[in-house]
């Protein structure tokens, strides 16, 4: 009983994750770290778009225009989803 309460909690995370539509991904804090090519490491706060709690990851960052506006040090704000069984950066911009 507890396996199938815990699958369907599980079942109705996932969905309600994967129904946001682009313009209400919520926004996750972060620092850079680096930047190398078309991904960018953060130091980041929760992502509730993806269940994943605090800490650094590399993320392949699909705005790779906005990317090239930002540098190591810099406070960013960044929307993120899963795609493809990967965690893809959909907007990332200089925090306020």
């Amino acid at each position: 009983m507890k396996l199938l309460r815990a699958f369907a909690i599980a079942l109705s995370l996932l969905f309600s994750f994967a129904s946001f539509a682009a313009d209400e991904v919520p926004w996750a804090q972060g620092t850079i770290k680096k930047i190398a090519g078309d991904k960018a490491t953060i130091a980041h706060g929760p992502i509730d778009s993806v269940g994943m709690g605090p800490m650094t990851m590399q993320f392949p960052v699909k705005d790779t225009a906005a990317l090239a506006k930002l540098k190591a040090g810099d406070k960013v704000r960044f929307q993120a989803i899963m795609s493809g069984g990967d965690i893809v950066v959909t907007r990332i911009e200089a925090a306020k």
